[in-house]
Parts: C-alpha cells; structure tokens; sequence
C-alpha cells in the first residue's frame, strides 16, 4: 500500500510538471504565431501595395 501511494505521489508530481510545461509551449506557440501574421502581414503589404 505504501508503495502504491508513492507512486501515484510521483505520477502526479510528473503530471504537474508536465503541465507547466504544456502551458509554456502553448505561450511560446501563440507568441511565435503573431509575430509570423505580423511578419507575412507585412511581406504581403510590401509586395501589392507598394
């Protein structure tokens, strides 16, 4: 039994980390993301209307 609590203590002190990470992706993916839309927002700017 004692085993067993140690465990799942262990599972979900991984499950915490594991979302802490997800969540910085998830930051870094939007961060990245409107910076591209800024980046090709104005390459087509400066191709046509110009």
């Amino acid at each position: 039994m004692q085993d067993d609590t140690e465990s799942n203590q262990q599972l979900q002190a991984i499950h915490a980390q594991l979302r802490a990470i997800n969540q910085n992706l998830l930051k870094v993916f939007w961060i990245v993301g409107f910076f591209a839309f800024l980046y090709f927002g104005l390459m087509i700017y400066l191709m046509f209307f110009r």
